[in-house]
Order: structure tokens, then C-alpha cells, then sequence
């Protein structure tokens, strides 16, 4: 994924700091609610998520028009993950990574390692099913 945060213009609801991650995921859950889709935070909500990123990609729109979609689904992944693992958001310095974060924001692991989960959609998206949001969970959890 080449675009960085500043070329996708995204336009967020809080700054853009690990404290606030919970509250774009929530900000995210209640949209969907509004839409008839519940997200519980189980691994089983983000097969949905998975289908939508399916549909966008089958459009073939650009990153752009859906950065502040996809970067919501990457705050929700994330919130996921820390629910069922008991991890915490952090900022990306000082903790290993198997590639650079795209967003300041990054999910550290009770085992000592991190990943990154807001940057997930965008390569899902990027790359297919097989950078999709459920099995990205289940490597991380």
C-alpha cells in the first residue's frame, strides 16, 4: 500500500491517537446498526465486513473514495483483537512490526508483539480474500 494517511484525506471524528481508537471502532458499529448490520465484536462479524471490502473491490473503486470506510473497519479489526486478546493500542515506535504501520496507531500484543490492523482493510482491498479481515483475527488473537 503506497498512499500515506496525508494522501488519503481522511476525515476523522477524533485526532488521530491510540485513545481514540475504541471510539472510531464504536463511532463504526453504531453506522453499521443504522444499516441493519450488527458488529459485536466477535470474529464472526468481520466475515461481513470481508463481503463488503468483496463488493467494493468488485467495483473497483478507488482507495480514495473509501479510505474513511476502510480505515473504520481497520479501527473496528483492531478493537477486535484487543478485546480478545486483552492487548492495547499504541503508538508504532517501539514495538516490532512486521512491515510499517500506515496509520500512528497500532494494537501491541500481551505476548510482547504488535500488529497492525487499521492498515488490514486497505491491503484487503489491495490484495483480496486473502488479506481479509477474519483471517487476519484469527492470526492475531
Amino acid at each position: 500500500m503506497s498512499d500515506s494517511p496525508a494522501e488519503l484525506r481522511l476525515q476523522l471524528a477524533y485526532p488521530l491517537e491510540p485513545g481514540n481508537a475504541p471510539l472510531f471502532a464504536a463511532d463504526l458499529v453504531a453506522e453499521a446498526a443504522g444499516q441493519g448490520m450488527t458488529l459485536d465484536y466477535s470474529a464472526a462479524s468481520l466475515a461481513g465486513l470481508d463481503a463488503v471490502i468483496g463488493s467494493l473491490r468488485g467495483t473497483g473503486v478507488p482507495v480514495e473514495q473509501v479510505a474513511d470506510v476502510l480505515f473504520g473497519f481497520g479501527a473496528y479489526l483492531g478493537e477486535c483483537i484487543v478485546r480478545a486478546t486483552g492487548g492495547r493500542w499504541v503508538s508504532p515506535g517501539g514495538v516490532a512490526l512486521d512491515r510499517p504501520a500506515l496509520f500512528p496507531i497500532v494494537v501491541a500484543l500481551p505476548a510482547g508483539t504488535a500488529c497492525d490492523p487499521v492498515s488490514q482493510p486497505f491491503i484487503a482491498l489491495a490484495d483480496g480474500p486473502a488479506a481479509g479481515l477474519a483471517g487476519y483475527f484469527a492470526r492475531h488473537h
